[in-house]
């Protein structure tokens, strides 16, 4: 009688105990990454409509405070930290990453009015698709975000750039911090 290390079809039992063992830790490996991707990607965010813009920017045009300051993260392809100072409807302070800004149109940007003048050339791409005018350089988007009750500012907003190929691109920012100033 030979050893039961060497019996054939000892050593057949424990390739296919070991294999099994293999595919079940790839299958539960999967599974997990599955479950972390569906996690993260899970958009919590309202997808935004042309009349959800229009509607917020309204209210911010009937209720804007005329001073505030505010602090915006922005996530993706230029991520940073904007903050801005506003006075009597005019840019006191701005600066991005803690260094001062010194061009107006960057500046502009990261005031409410100009987040709501970024937001609306993205609304006016998406009309054009939904109204079957948009041509092969209009960008199709999806957008989701969501706006202050009260002031209708924007508060979260993110743009993703759907590609026929290649990756597509994401933008989000977030106000981190509204304070009106008296």
């Amino acid at each position: 009688m030979t050893p039961a290390s060497t019996d054939p079809s000892q050593r057949l039992r424990r390739v296919a105990t070991y294999t099994t063992a293999g595919l079940l830790g790839v299958v539960a490996g999967i599974i997990g990454l599955l479950a972390i991707v569906i996690t993260r990607h899970q958009d919590t965010l309202p997808r935004l409509t042309p009349h959800d813009f229009y509607e917020a920017k309204a209210r911010w045009e009937a209720n804007s405070p005329p001073s505030y300051d505010i602090e915006i993260g922005v996530t993706g392809r230029q991520a940073a930290v904007y903050y801005a100072e506003v006075r009597k409807g005019e840019v006191f302070a701005a600066t991005r990453d803690g260094e001062v800004l010194s061009r107006l149109r960057t500046i502009d940007t990261w005031t409410v009015p100009g987040m709501f003048t970024t937001i609306h050339s993205d609304v006016v791409n998406l009309e054009r698709h939904l109204a079957g005018t948009a041509d092969q350089s209009t960008p199709q988007l999806l957008l989701r975000g969501y706006f202050d009750n009260q002031t209708g500012a924007p508060l979260r907003y993110h743009r993703t750039e759907l590609r026929k190929w290649g990756p597509n691109v994401e933008v989000m920012w977030e106000v981190t911090r509204f304070e009106m100033v008296k």
